[in-house]
């Protein structure tokens, strides 16, 4: 049996919370993040050897959406302006 793709679990268990067809989400998942990529993060040949390490957090479609190195998705509500990519923080810099 064919697994279903990360990137396809994400939109349709999302449609599912907003009780929409995930044909009729406004905002397509490649705009909140690179799919090709987070597919082969999750299902690369590193699949004999899971990435237990591996953790990508999001956000989309107002909600935190982190998957881990087995390929497991985890959504979650957003709170308003909470933000999950720790790399679009400005960090203070030393000068």
């Amino acid at each position: 049996m064919e697994s279903v793709r990360v990137s396809t679990e994400i939109v349709e268990r999302i449609a599912t919370r907003e009780g929409v067809d995930p044909v009729d989400l406004d905002v397509p998942l490649y705009e909140a993040i690179d799919t090709d990529a987070l597919e082969a993060l999750t299902n690369g040949p590193g699949d004999r050897h899971p990435r237990a390490h591996l953790r990508v957090r999001f956000a989309f479609y107002g909600y935190a959406v982190t998957v881990d190195g087995s390929g497991s998705v985890f959504i979650d509500e957003q709170p308003p302006g909470a933000e999950t990519d720790e790399s679009s923080r400005e960090e203070p810099v030393d000068t």
